[in-house]
């Protein structure tokens, strides 16, 4: 149904053609050609990546992993993860640069790979027309066997997040504590954390 690529990333919708649609042939280019800028940075080989809880999501994450190994880069793979917590294990490892996998507010069709630097904020305009045209030309060299990168598997990032915020000076944590807070959750945001339980 739709392809938008824009300067801070990828999204569509999965199935279809491809160059019209999110497909796994268009995930594995977007994917090459912001790992290939990556080695270009030269700084390190570590990239983290984490995802929502769309039904896509184990599909995409392993294509977006297994391109991103096969240039020779090392994988630090969040799981299930919100996108301020994939922006702070990229400083909190001193990574080169980090993947978030959602489409935020999109419906369930909808999936997106929206990429950082290694400050873990999201890369400029400039990088991102350098990383559209690089897909765009195939422009990437996988690395050859003996010298494909490695997988991790981290989720303990996801409470080094929540420590360092609860830490943080200027959160009161104990005053938050003895509030009687209540929650609205809408009917997408139950079914969202239905489905992360799930997991």
């Amino acid at each position: 149904m739709a392809l938008i690529k824009s300067i801070s990333g990828i999204r569509g919708t999965i199935g279809g053609k491809t160059n019209e649609n999110l497909t796994p042939v268009d995930i594995v280019k977007f994917a090459a050609a912001y790992g290939s800028w990556i080695l270009q940075q030269g700084s390190n080989r570590k990239i983290v990546i984490g995802r929502d809880g769309r039904i896509s999501g184990e599909i995409v994450s392993n294509l977006v992993v297994h391109t991103l190994m096969s240039l020779g880069l090392d994988v630090i793979d969040l799981g299930l993860s919100t996108t301020p917590t994939v922006e702070m294990a990229v400083t909190f490892e001193e990574a080169a640069g980090g993947i978030i996998l959602t489409a935020s507010h999109n419906p369930k069709e909808w999936n997106a790979l929206k990429l950082l630097n290694c400050k873990g904020e999201f890369i400029s305009a400039d990088e991102g027309k350098l990383i559209l045209t690089a897909a765009e030309k195939e422009d990437f060299k996988f690395a050859p066997v003996d010298k494909l990168g490695s997988y991790t598997r981290d989720e303990s990032l996801l409470q080094k997040h929540i420590d360092a915020v609860i830490g943080y000076e200027l959160v009161e944590a104990t005053a938050v504590k003895r509030k009687i807070l209540k929650l609205l959750l809408m009917p997408l945001t139950v079914q969202a954390l239905l489905l992360c339980r799930h997991y």
